[in-house]
């Protein structure tokens, strides 16, 4: 309504300053340059305000979440959950022939490969939480924040001396870095889902998360 209010407003100044500025016309001597002045300062204020009300209802708009929420009760699920180790050994093999080729964009796509299952894998796992549980977020829309920042913060440490002086080799560190970021919230996450269910072992999961069992 307060929308509506103001565009009816901008159009009746708008009406207004041309009905004077027909009058100046033919009135040259008449001095209506005040009144146009002070219309000129109005409808940008208008302008303004509706742009506020319009990000105001943008704003009041509730977000929606586009995925089916998981959960513990549901076997399938944690079954899932319990493959996780061996999905993610199955990438990993793939991943290491591109890293043992030595050639740096090989090896930097390797990680990469690995970087988008860990992922996925994680988006899936933040699908038992409620929605838009991680800071008001979509699970992928968070999860992808985070990994882009986690690169951001590994290529600025492995570089002290400025952005480029690392040298081509750093993407391919920085990528170790972010797997082992990613790797280490999936265990984090899991390990907390693990508390309500005595589906998942997770001292077990554990070992063979970390390639140890």
């Amino acid at each position: 309504l307060i929308k509506v209010f103001i565009t009816a407003s901008e159009i009746v100044l708008l009406i207004v300053a041309l009905i004077i500025g027909a009058f100046w016309i033919k009135q040259p001597d008449a001095n209506y340059e005040p009144i146009l002045v002070f219309l000129s300062f109005l409808l940008p204020m208008l302008e303004v305000a509706r742009r506020k009300v319009s990000n105001k209802q943008v704003d009041m708009v509730p977000q929606t979440t586009s995925y089916a929420r998981r959960y513990l009760d549901q076997p399938h699920q944690c079954h899932f959950i319990n493959n996780l180790p061996n999905l993610k050994k199955a990438v990993e093999q793939s991943s290491q022939e591109l890293w043992d080729s030595g050639i740096t964009a090989n090896m930097r796509q390797g990680s990469y490969d690995l970087i988008h299952s860990l992922q996925d894998y994680w988006v899936s796992l933040a699908e038992f939480f409620p929605p838009l549980h991680f800071d008001g977020k979509e699970p992928r829309a968070y999860i992808s924040d985070y990994t882009q920042s986690r690169f951001s913060f590994h290529r600025s440490n492995l570089e002290p001396d400025g952005a480029g002086t690392g040298g081509s080799i750093v993407h391919v560190m920085a990528g170790g870095g972010v797997i082992q970021d990613l790797e280490n919230m999936i265990e984090e996450t899991v390990c907390t889902l693990s508390s309500s269910t005595d589906t998942i072992d997770f001292e077990n999961w554990k070992k063979r998360w970390r390639g140890k069992a």
